[in-house]
């Protein structure tokens, strides 16, 4: 009888054994294909059963990282420093959430720090590609991402980033099969439309913002837009004529990508619906809808251009009085672009040519008076110290009128208070809670200012993944004391104090 009872349990025991590996590989695998929301559950279930498994917490704070949730991924993070101090897959999760929360020197310090752990960590390649990226380090990020490759192939997200720096041949033959395998990473995409036909012509587009004559220095005069009451400056506008129409006007904003003007606007100037987007920005409504256009001419100020590229919302972008749209300053990357929000001027020198480098190009270092930022698309983030507790990403937004802080950023060396006074709107609509921080010394690109009683809100209320979160908001109220400079090819910045 005691042989057969032992033999009960160890039966039992091999039963539970292997049912826990099966979890745990549904888990991994989950993880592995990029799968994040999948794996949450099957992760976290996986940790409670075996809390000391280096692979499963590691994987579980990359999902949580992934799917932004602060908090558990912040208590993930510090139990698993103490658990695993020496686990080079976990220091690379914990770079993955120093990144995610806008601590770039962190993230790099653990990304590295990982990889003298064990060289084949591809986790922290990832995570220094996607650091060099930002930081307009192109040739150094593709090699990072190559290495990431090479160590592990079969991570989705690695092949995600991976695709892009693959021959265009490699691209095609592989990109529907990874597509279609992977859709959550594609949320946006008709997949079956996806085709070699289709992604071969994409050499051939028409270019848009084709420059009439040659790129030569020029400086334009900003109009100045003022405030309801008529006492102060809050934007900065550029008068922009679209298909030989009247002149509009277009807010000059660091925070917008091309130009956004509104429907009625569009139908006036008579251009046509070429497919379907959506905008979005502060606010806790929707996206509005729109659709992509392109004009046959525009100018901006001095500048003429062929084949203008629009974004057209539907519906009241509710500007202030007299706006017509927005023009993101990266209308003009090609240039170095010079905003002196005293003098009222924007200023346009052209970069010099360079020929195209497949490996890509590593920007040059930051001379005097310049800042290092991390570019993510069109949006321009400065490393940003606030109070001297946390270090974090904050947007360099002309477009906005004031400067703010994520309320959940603030809350890590402030204390918040309710400010039902205050009403801000964006283009996704009003902001339903905003709070007024007791204390904000921000410190950035070496200048200090005191915000005594900055305003806090989520900045971060965007659906789906983002790589990094908005830490906070550099607005006009604050751009207005510079001379600022935009480098877009080397993702610089510089900051020149103008005092009035």
């Amino acid at each position: 009888m005691r042989a057969l009872a032992a033999s009960a349990l160890l039966l039992v025991f091999f039963l539970a054994s292997n049912a826990f590996g099966a979890d745990l590989s549904d888990a991994m695998a989950a993880y592995k294909s990029g799968d994040y929301t999948r794996a949450l559950p099957l992760l976290q279930a996986a940790v409670a059963d075996a809390p000391q498994d280096e692979a499963a917490n590691a994987a579980l704070l990359s999902t949580l990282v992934y799917q932004g949730q602060v908090d558990a991924a912040s208590d993930a993070a510090v139990s698993d420093e103490k658990k695993f101090p020496n686990s080079p897959i976990v220091v690379a999760a914990r770079g993955e959430f120093a990144y995610y929360m806008g601590d770039m020197a962190k993230a790099e310090a653990l990304f590295r720090a990982a990889i003298r752990l064990k060289e084949p960590t591809p986790r922290a390649y990832l995570g220094l590609f996607r650091l060099y990226e930002a930081a307009s380090m192109s040739r150094t990020a593709r090699l990072l991402i190559l290495r990431a490759h090479a160590i592990d192939p079969d991570d989705a997200v690695i092949t995600l980033h991976w695709l892009a720096f693959a021959p265009a041949e490699k691209q095609r033959e592989i990109f529907r099969s990874f597509a279609e395998a992977h859709p959550w990473f594609f949320p946006n995409i008709n997949i079956a439309r996806v085709t070699r036909t289709e992604a071969s012509k994409q050499p051939h587009r028409r270019k848009t913002f084709e420059l009439e004559g040659d790129a030569k220095e020029v400086t334009l005069p900003l109009i100045p837009i003022y405030n309801n009451s008529r006492r102060g400056v809050e934007a900065l506008g550029l008068p922009f004529r679209l298909n030989n129409g009247h002149v509009l006007t277009l807010i000059l904003d660091t925070g917008a990508s091309g130009i956004l003007i509104s429907q009625s606007t569009a139908d006036k100037a008579g251009v046509g619906r070429l497919g379907s987007l959506r905008a979005g920005g502060i606010g806790d409504g929707e996206a509005k809808n729109g659709f992509a256009a392109v004009a046959d001419s525009c100018a901006i100020g001095a500048l003429g251009y062929k084949a203008c590229l629009l974004r057209v919302a539907e519906g009241d972008l509710r500007l202030t009085e007299g706006e017509d749209g927005l023009i993101g300053t990266d209308v003009f990357s090609d240039y170095l672009v010079e905003i002196d929000f005293r003098k009222h001027q924007l200023h346009l020198t052209p970069q010099p040519p360079r020929d195209p480098n497949p490996e890509g190009y590593d920007a040059k270092p930051p001379g005097d008076g310049w800042t290092r930022v991390y570019r993510y698309g069109h949006l321009f983030f400065v490393p940003t110290d606030l109070n001297g507790k946390g270090s974090g990403l904050f947007l360099i937004d002309s477009g906005a009128v004031m400067s703010s802080v994520d309320s959940t950023f603030a809350r890590l060396s402030t204390k918040l208070h309710t400010n039902s006074a205050m009403q801000i709107h964006g283009l996704s609509g009003d902001v339903k809670d905003v709070f007024q921080a007791d204390k904000a010394v921000i410190t950035f690109a070496g200048y200090r200012q005191k915000n005594i009683g900055l305003t806090s809100f989520n900045l971060n209320n965007f659906t789906g993944h983002r790589d990094v979160r908005i830490d906070g908001i550099l607005g006009f109220s604050v751009l207005d004391l510079f001379r600022l400079t935009l480098d877009y090819r080397n993702g610089l910045v510089k900051f020149e104090y103008k005092r009035k």
